[in-house]
């Protein structure tokens, strides 16, 4: 089976799939090769059935139900050439799926409140969380932005979105702004390097550029400085500014443009409704 993995991932890589996802759909398939142990041409329905069951006991519901979708499209992939299981015969099985918590503006301004002004590390997550609710933008594209795409006259900066891989412009307000001013003397004499933020390592010394995983514990350091006890995440900024692009009320089709996304319908997952949204709705129509 290792041989058709190999030229599966393969033939994903060379076209837009990013490098972690590869490693992902690897993982994946690496997983179902040692729990089947058996060739491509002898899989069967049976054997479909023990890699749903082995995963259920370890994994959650939307986690299987990753590990299936990758799963599905490997067999799809060499269907009819192989002649095993259809991928058609493999339910994919579907995990309910929670509404993403946004974040507010209150909290937004309370996380904003504990970053000092006079310090650069507070400064980098200043304006991270700024473009964050001025953009939407997902945090690998954050990390990604280069000191040299950067319009400072027009307030704006060409990236390429993570999973599309399409050119976009983000824009930003006065206030990020003039955040932006504040950092980008002290940046250049901290780091000679392409990227506008650049993290800093134990030993005191600052890297290239800032990774996600990076942002991450920024994020959870500075929820708890101000005692947001709610479970938000970065992600929960491109919610918020998605929902208030819609509810600004322009096109959906404008929406899709400026988040990045392919088509109007990849929007219907950031435009569901928490159970405190669903109530304040309700109050309001009352």
């Amino acid at each position: 089976m290792q041989k058709y993995i190999d030229e599966f991932i393969e033939f994903k890589t060379g076209g837009r799939l990013k490098a972690s996802s590869a490693r992902d759909y690897l993982n994946s398939l690496n997983k179902f090769q040692r729990i089947v142990d058996k060739p491509l041409e002898e899989v069967r329905r049976e054997d479909i059935i023990k890699f749903r069951n082995i995963l259920n006991m370890s994994y959650a519901p939307k986690a299987v139900e990753h590990h299936f979708n990758i799963l599905h499209c490997f067999i799809k992939f060499w269907n009819p050439e192989v002649q095993c299981i259809s991928h058609e015969r493999i339910e994919i099985p579907k995990a309910r799926s929670n509404p993403r918590l946004t974040i507010t503006e209150e909290e937004h301004r309370k996380m904003l409140t504990v970053l000092a002004e006079n310090d650069y590390n507070e400064l980098q997550k200043r304006l991270c969380l700024q473009l964050f609710w001025d953009s939407g933008c997902r945090v690998g594209e954050l990390c990604s932005i280069n000191l040299e795409d950067i319009d400072f006259d027009n307030r704006k900066v060409r990236i390429f979105t993570e999973k599309t891989k399409k050119e976009r412009v983000l824009f930003w307000s006065e206030d990020t702004h003039k955040t932006l001013c504040k950092i980008l003397p002290i940046r250049w004499e901290i780091k000679r390097s392409k990227a506008l933020f650049i993290g800093l390592y134990n030993s005191g010394e600052y890297s290239d550029r800032l990774t996600p995983k990076s942002i991450q514990r920024w994020f959870t350091e500075i929820r708890y400085r101000a005692h947001i006890t709610r479970r938000i995440v970065p992600h929960s900024y491109r919610h918020s500014r998605i929902q208030r692009w819609v509810s600004s009320g322009i096109s959906l089709i404008e929406v899709t443009y400026l988040s990045g996304h392919q088509n109007i319908t990849s929007l219907e997952h950031y435009m569901r409704l928490g159970v405190t949204q669903v109530e304040a709705i309700a109050r309001k129509a009352m």
